[in-house]
């Protein structure tokens, strides 16, 4: 970014690097043109490099590669939560049924888990079809629960479920699920302390790699990205005689203009919208992830073999996976959580150029404690710690639309540390409604972008982060 102070809530220099950061990509400095276009006026500005902003773009440009989209991005390429959180692809919340069901109804419920799981399967289908790059791995992913009182719930919410999909003959979950009890779960997973879990399919990934080509590919096609290149702010200006130029976004380097405006800015949408920021509705936060080499060989071990598991209730929703043989890091244990350690959940804090130590510490306690002593070690190598800012919303769901009373200016924002299970799909619904001017049939009523501007129907705030399901930065 430029010099200066940069404005409170906005993307700080020189963030933590993460896990999946190093080596740079050789696209992460990249501006397509040395000179920032600012006689040109874009088809579509889109604001954020992130997965949201990646797919947008490429989404729209796989429609019509006749468009010419400028993307800006504060720092280097997905630099934010998408480049930077903890590796897993999943759909998780799922867990989340009762609550949905009681806040939206049973057919808004079934028609997000449909839209978690169809995201899922949709990166899948992406990595595979474009042979992408990005350490992609089949697992069996699991929620893990070590409280009677969790299982308990947990179970009710599995009855719930089955009994709602009973009542509908017209859709079936897309992923099969596997209930392990007691024993059973402990010698599965290998983790000695759990009561019980429940596991189905998923996949791992490094997902700076994903997110970067995606932006590789809207590069061949034309897109415009301009990285380093801070956006200051948005505001429409008066039609030229041609009736073409809508919307303008000043920068550090100068002004663009585009007839249409994408923000995927995720945790720094409230620093760049005010109208957006006065709901009240977006709630950024700084999350945390250590990696840790074990002293003893975990290649062997059960958790090993699933990679993916999710601690839900312990601590603050852990989560972790284990890097596979053959890749770079092989047995490299990622572990993420431990946000319920600060009195303020971390909520409010956008600056991700720190860790707070209260959390690493106890991110380095809990991952041997996981697995037990016996299994790790009695000591572990520190391989890198660093933070992300994600961003949540009182009912855990996105924004996604039109920003009302602002014609042209769209979003997609407000991921709830879930981005990998929402925000692929969420772009292909923003596409759609960009495009044609109708939502998708499979689109949540509960997404709808409207809703930040009424009471909402779902509040747990009060926590700052998912209700069951952990919240994977």
């Amino acid at each position: 970014m430029g010099g200066g102070e940069v404005p409170h809530g906005f993307p700080v220099p020189n963030p933590t690097i993460s896990y999946w950061q190093s080596p740079p990509h050789p696209i992460a400095s990249h501006r397509t043109t040395s000179i920032l276009p600012t006689t040109t006026t874009f088809d579509y500005i889109i604001i954020g490099s992130g997965v949201s902003g990646a797919a947008v773009a490429y989404k729209l440009l796989h429609r019509d590669p006749t468009l010419s989209i400028l993307m800006l991005e504060a720092r280097t390429a997905a630099s934010a939560a998408s480049g930077r959180n903890g590796g897993h692809c999943r759909a998780g919340w799922w867990l989340n049924f009762k609550e949905y069901a009681a806040a939206f109804g049973e057919d808004e419920a079934i028609k997000f888990e449909q839209l978690e799981e169809q995201n899922v399967l949709d990166i899948a289908n992406f990595v595979h079809e474009h042979n992408v790059e990005c350490d992609f791995q089949d697992v069996e992913t699991s929620d893990t629960y070590y409280t009677e009182e969790a299982w308990t719930e947990l179970l009710e919410v599995i009855r719930l479920r089955e009994k709602a999909y009973r009542r509908r003959s017209d859709v079936k979950p897309l992923i099969n699920r596997s209930i392990w009890h007691g024993q059973n779960a402990r010698e599965h997973l290998g983790l000695p302390n759990i009561l019980g879990t429940v596991t189905y399919p998923a996949h791992t990934q490094n997902p700076y790699l994903l997110v970067c080509r995606m932006l590789e590919l809207s590069l061949e096609k034309g897109l415009n990205l301009q990285t380093n290149t801070l956006a200051l702010a948005v505001h429409p200006v008066s039609a030229t005689c041609e009736g073409t130029e809508k919307w303008a976004v000043q920068t550090e380097r100068g002004t663009v203009r585009a007839k249409e405006v994408v923000l995927a800015t995720n945790a720094y949408t409230n620093a760049l919208h005010r109208g957006i920021a006065d709901t009240g509705f977006l709630d950024p936060s700084r999350s945390q992830v250590t990696s840790l080499r074990p002293e003893h060989d975990m290649s062997r071990h059960p958790a090993a073999q699933h990679k993916s598991i999710g601690l839900n209730d312990r601590g603050s929703g852990d989560y972790m996976m284990i890097r596979a043989p053959g890749l770079k890091g092989a047995g490299d244990v990622i572990y993420g959580g431990g946000r319920g350690v600060s009195p303020t959940r971390e909520m409010g804090v956008t600056d991700d150029s720190t860790i707070n130590p209260k959390i690493e510490e106890y991110l380095k306690q809990s991952a041997p404690e996981v697995f037990s002593r016996q299994a790790w070690g009695e000591k572990s190598t520190e391989v890198r710690d660093w933070s992300g800012i994600t961003c949540y919303t009182p009912d855990t769901f996105p924004l996604v639309g039109e920003v009302p009373g602002e014609n042209g200016l769209w979003a997609s924002v407000g991921m709830n540390g879930h981005g990998m299970a929402m925000a692929f799909r969420s772009a292909e619904a923003l596409v759609t409604m960009m495009t044609t001017g109708k939502e998708p049939v499979w689109f949540p009523k509960s997404f709808r972008i409207e809703r930040a501007w009424k009471k909402p129907k779902m509040d747990v705030r009060p926590e700052g982060a998912t209700l069951g399901p952990v919240a994977v930065l």
